[in-house]
């Protein structure tokens, strides 16, 4: 078996063991999505989308569910894939020191973390759509599915850096919930600008009010993510290289 085959087996078999992540993914995502339609205000207000410089209306249980969706795919597929990386180092330096090719390996990860993200984020769209005929349910599913190819790259190139599984969590809940929050429309109204477009989130937020309120597909929030996530994949190769260089 060549060594992509063997880091993509080994890393899909420990997603698959992480039996908090999989709770997670079966009971986080429909109770915030059915919490947030039944608990939040079901007024419509307007807001401001950065990605198309217009203003939006949209249900305030709607928005919150957006919010509610992406916040649980950042932190599920950020720690999930920070938590595969930590288990898999020992074995990733036993692949290398038998001549197993770098690249294949990370290339395996971002395969199971493809994978992965469009899973939660079918799931996801699945409960949205449940509650809310949106405008765009297969956008909506893109949406959910950046965030998580961001926050999973992230949470790979995190693993390369800090000591272990509690410091991960910390670190990838704590940005994700900034992230997000700073986005959510609800909360701040203001147009964002620079700061705000340069969140790891921005990408998907946009997308998902796009999707939910609009017929429009704003492709610089797909840039913006499609970005962040090479960004993360990039330096977390290069870190590898160096960290794997002695075997």
């Amino acid at each position: 078996m060549t060594s992509y085959g063997v880091a993509a087996r080994f890393t899909l078999f420990v997603l698959a063991r992480n039996r908090l992540a999989m709770v997670f993914l079966a009971v986080l995502i429909p109770v915030g999505v059915a919490l947030a339609y039944n608990v939040v205000s079901h007024d419509v207000l307007p807001f401001h989308h950065g990605s198309t410089g217009s203003v939006i209306l949209g249900g305030g249980e709607k928005i919150t569910m957006i919010s509610c969706a992406l916040n649980a795919s950042c932190q599920l597929i950020g720690f999930a894939m920070f938590s595969s990386a930590k288990h898999a180092e020992d074995f990733d330096l036993r692949l290398t020191a038998a001549g197993y090719s770098r690249t294949a390996i990370l290339l395996s990860k971002l395969t199971s973390l493809t994978a992965f993200a469009a899973l939660v984020a079918a799931y996801a769209a699945g409960w949205m759509r449940w509650f809310w005929p949106m405008e765009q349910p297969l956008s909506m599913w893109v949406a959910v599915f950046l965030a998580g190819l961001v926050y999973g790259a992230m949470g790979l190139f995190l693993a390369l850096f800090l000591p272990g599984q509690l410091e991960g969590m910390f670190t990838i809940i704590t940005i994700a919930i900034t992230d997000l929050l700073l986005q959510n429309p609800l909360i701040n109204k203001s147009s964002g600008g620079g700061l705000m477009e340069a969140l790891p989130a921005y990408g998907a937020m946009q997308l998902g009010l796009g999707a939910g309120f609009t017929s429009s597909v704003p492709g610089s929030a797909v840039v913006s993510s499609l970005l962040w996530t090479v960004l993360f994949a990039a330096t977390a190769f290069v870190a590898f290289i160096r960290r794997t260089r002695v075997a």
